[in-house]
């Protein structure tokens, strides 16, 4: 099943599920959060072509953003850079940190590159929402914008990332079912791409996680309480970045480009940058 979050026209918010052929069946939740809490599964009657629709992000306000740090090759290289080897905590529990629920873009909405940033960086992740109980209940593309230069700054202090990390997340372009994607109860097995202006950039694979998806969520839920609607990133992608792979032609991200991230059975994520 593949779920969105979407505005028809000058509508408001509606979630729908869309089918083969692009069709998009209109559900009766008010809210992403409401359809994942368990509320508004049937059919509320409208059906729509997805080309009609402006697509949102599927959880336009999720109650919490947390984003992991699963990935050992991407955090080898943030380690080298600082002339250091990954600290042996990394290894001994799933490391995250919260990023902002009120800076949520979805597929095709302008992000910002942040005032006083000439290193802006893209960040191919998966992330799951959570449904009831703390069950996964589906996966998408996340984009976890960095402003590289403003984050080395804010890092020497060490509370970890904020307003490097503060201005931007895209989710997208729609929320997607364990049974429709090769999850095996821990890993998603997915290759991965990100594309600037169109030109392919890097190819990846989301296999290679240190630590599983249940893993992740009950690290997430230890000693607190999740909510539906909360969304959980992996992190990096190895090789997922430019600050693994180097800025593009001796460049960051700059406005004016357009980045997507893409996955089979997750869709294209694509984001246009602005001053």
């Amino acid at each position: 099943m593949k779920l969105v979050s979407y505005r028809a026209g000058a509508g408001g918010e509606h979630v729908g599920e869309l089918r083969d052929g692009g069709r998009v069946v209109e559900l009766e939740a008010a809210s992403m959060v409401d359809w994942l809490a368990g509320a508004g599964h049937g059919a509320a009657g409208p059906e729509h072509a997805l080309a009609d629709l402006r697509l949102l992000a599927p959880i336009p306000r999720p109650p919490s953003v947390r984003d992991f740090f699963a990935y050992e090759e991407h955090v080898r290289a943030g380690f080298k850079l600082r002339g250091a080897e990954i600290a042996p905590a990394w290894y001994e529990a799933p490391t995250f940190y919260f990023s902002n629920p009120a800076a949520i873009f979805g597929a095709g909405e302008a992000v910002q590159r942040p005032a006083g940033s000439r290193r802006l960086d893209f960040e191919l992740e998966i992330a799951v929402a959570l449904g009831a109980d703390r069950a996964i209940a589906g996966f998408m593309l996340m984009n976890d914008w960095s402003a590289r230069d403003l984050q080395a700054r804010e890092m020497t202090v060490g509370l970890g990332p904020a307003k490097g990390k503060d201005f931007a997340t895209s989710l997208g372009p729609w929320l997607v079912t364990a049974d429709e994607l090769p999850y095996d109860g821990e890993r998603l097995e997915l290759e991965a791409s990100v594309t600037v202006n169109d030109r392919v950039v890097t190819r990846t694979s989301s296999r290679p996680m240190q630590f599983s998806w249940p893993e992740l969520v009950a690290h997430a839920a230890r000693d607190t309480v999740l909510h539906p609607g909360d969304v959980l990133g992996s992190g990096t992608l190895n090789r997922g970045c430019l600050l693994e792979l180097g800025p593009i032609d001796g460049r960051w991200i700059e406005p004016g480009d357009v980045v997507a991230l893409s996955a089979p059975g997750l869709g294209e994520l694509r984001t246009p940058v602005t001053a």
